[in-house]
Parts: structure tokens; C-alpha cells; sequence
């Protein structure tokens, strides 16, 4: 079984993401980090990390802190779909810059899975994965944000998605599309599973159990779904684990347990990978990893390498690190 994590940490915050301050040291007076300089610091809260992100308005502006309407998501939606090609270049079944002349081989007998753990509305479920892999579990503990990204892909406005009502042109123009990559053994139709819940005490394999609640199923198109296994089995394995601007709500011991249980729900194989992009701060001197506290979201933005202390510790190995370029300067370095 696979025992990487690609730790893609990228640089910049957003609601989206664990979210903006700049990675300068606090201003005097700030409660930034304080309390951790006692010898018991304080995790998140669960409940206030919550409460903070149903004042946020349920868009892409929103959950990217006003960074979603400038150059900013499509950037970072481009590095992420990158990064995966470039470390599974089957996903993509033509020749591109990553791999020029790729050996095409035949769909495997599973279909493709990948779970969006905090996904927020969607956005990275959306742009990143969905076009890439043929089963998405959508998981994301803020109400209005899962029934966003239920309602957007529903109503046919994720590409991937395209409604079945048969009035509109384009989007009838992609069912027959998919119809087709179907018949051609091309593709076996998207589907996306959206759930409600945290990462606390999450089991990956089980993403619907008593904490949950299962929102909804969207499927296209629905009656011509093929290969084995996928997003609504019983026990349910993934190709990839996708955790983007969502594991600073979680304390240490919480984070290195997910990230224990994350690792048995990978297909046994290669190519299987769990990603990690989030923001980091600086490491203290010496190169020690340290926390800091930010008490507005309840969240902590961890450094470099307080993270890579997380993965050793969950039993896992830095396969790749990426900066995300691109970014503004005032927001944190993010990496995967």
C-alpha cells in the first residue's frame, strides 16, 4: 500500500485555504500565536472554526477571502491538475508537455476515487478533480457550503456535470460527449457524492456514518455509469486523498490520526497518493517546527516543518514539496 503524501504547500491563505495573514512576524499586541508560548497551547475549536465559516459567504470570493475574482483561483486550480499529472500521468489519456509521448494503457477495472476532504463549495472538486478522476466524495462540515456545491453541480454548472433536461444546446452538446468517451471506452460517466461532516474522527473508508449526512448523489450521465467500485460502495477506497486549506483545524493528535486512517483507505499499488496543500509559516530557529494560533477562524498554520513531523509520525513519507508561485506577497507560502 502506498505510504506517500505529496505535500503541496502553496503560498497563500484563504478562507478556502487556512487563510490570510502574511508570513511576517505579528504585530506588537497581536493574539496571533500568543497562547502557544505557553507549555499546553491550545488547539482549535471545532465549534468556532465552524461558526467563523458560516459568516462567509457561500462563493468563491468568499471561501478565497476576496481572492476569487482575480488571477488567483485559476493559478491555483492549474498548479494543483498539474501536480497530479506530472505524479500520475494516466489520468490524462492523450500526449501533453508532462508526458509528450505517454504509454496509454487501458482504464483499470475500478473506478477512479478521490475524496475532497473540507471542500468548501466545491471549487477544487470541481476544477481539479472531477475532470481528471470518475468518482469524487465531496466532504465538508459547513451547511450552506456543501448545499452550494450540491445545488451548482445539480443545476448542470460543473462542466463535468451537465444537466439532463435537454434544454439547453452546450449542455446537451457534453452529454453526448460523454456518451460517446463511454461507448468508446474513453470514460464511464462522473459522479460526485456530497456529504456533510467534519474531519474529526473520520474514517476515509466510511465518509457516511452517524456523524454524517449524506446531501446527495449527482451522476451523468446516470443510467450509463461503468467500471467496478467508486464513490457509493459500502467500504470505499480511493486512488487519492485530496486535503487543501482544511487540516488547521485540527490539533496534532486529531491530524496525525486522520492521517493514519487516510493512509489504510488508499488502493494498495502504486500512484495512490494523499495530497496536503495548506499554508505555512516559518520554522522556529534551528529549523524547529512550531504552530501558531490564528483565534479570528480558530485554525493553526503550521511551519514546514511542524507538518513534516505530522507525516513522519502518521507513518508517511514526503514523496514531492511544491511551492505554489503565483501568489500575492502579503499571504502565507503555501505548499503541497
Amino acid at each position: 500500500m502506498s505510504s506517500t503524501v505529496t505535500y503541496y504547500l502553496e503560498g497563500y491563505l484563504t478562507p478556502d485555504a487556512k487563510r490570510h495573514k502574511p508570513n511576517t512576524n505579528a504585530k506588537s499586541g497581536s493574539a496571533l500565536g500568543s497562547a502557544l508560548k505557553k507549555k499546553s497551547p491550545p488547539g482549535p475549536v471545532y465549534e468556532k472554526g465552524i461558526e467563523y465559516w458560516d459568516g462567509v459567504d457561500a462563493s468563491v470570493n468568499g471561501v478565497l477571502g476576496g481572492y476569487g475574482e482575480g488571477p488567483v483561483p485559476h493559478i491555483e486550480q492549474l498548479s494543483s491538475r498539474l501536480l497530479l499529472l506530472s505524479l500520475i500521468p494516466s489520468l490524462s489519456p492523450f500526449a501533453n508537455p508532462l508526458t509528450p509521448s505517454p504509454t496509454l494503457k487501458p482504464l483499470p477495472a475500478h473506478r477512479r476515487t478521490v475524496l475532497d476532504v473540507g471542500a468548501g463549495i466545491g471549487r477544487v472538486s470541481r476544477h481539479v478533480l472531477l475532470p481528471l478522476f470518475d468518482d469524487v466524495v465531496l466532504l465538508e462540515p459547513v451547511d450552506k457550503f456543501v448545499r452550494e456545491g450540491y445545488r451548482a453541480a445539480s443545476s448542470g454548472e460543473w462542466r463535468d456535470l451537465p444537466a439532463q433536461n435537454g434544454e439547453d444546446e452546450e449542455q446537451n452538446r457534453r452529454l453526448d460527449q460523454q456518451r460517446n468517451d463511454i461507448k468508446g471506452s474513453k470514460g464511464r460517466g462522473k459522479r460526485v457524492r456530497f456529504v456533510k461532516r467534519g474531519l474529526q474522527n473520520l474514517d476515509p473508508k466510511y465518509p457516511v456514518d452517524e456523524q454524517a449526512e449524506e446531501i446527495g448523489l449527482v451522476s451523468s450521465p446516470k443510467s450509463e455509469i461503468n467500471g467496478e467500485g467508486g464513490c457509493m460502495e459500502d467500504e470505499v477506497l480511493y486512488d487519492v486523498i485530496w486535503c487543501q486549506w482544511c487540516l488547521g483545524h485540527m490539533n496534532h493528535e486529531d491530524l496525525v490520526n486522520f492521517l493514519r486512517k487516510a493512509k489504510k483507505a488508499l488502493r494498495e499499488g502504486e500512484d495512490h497518493y494523499i495530497f496536503v496543500k495548506e499554508n505555512c509559516c516559518d520554522d522556529a530557529p534551528g529549523g524547529v517546527g512550531q504552530e501558531f494560533l490564528d483565534e479570528e477562524d480558530s485554525s493553526l498554520t503550521r511551519s514546514h516543518q511542524k507538518w513534516v513531523d505530522c507525516f513522519i509520525e502518521a507513518g508517511l513519507t514526503v514523496k514531492r514539496e511544491e511551492i505554489q508561485q503565483g501568489m500575492p506577497d502579503e499571504l502565507f507560502v503555501v505548499k503541497t
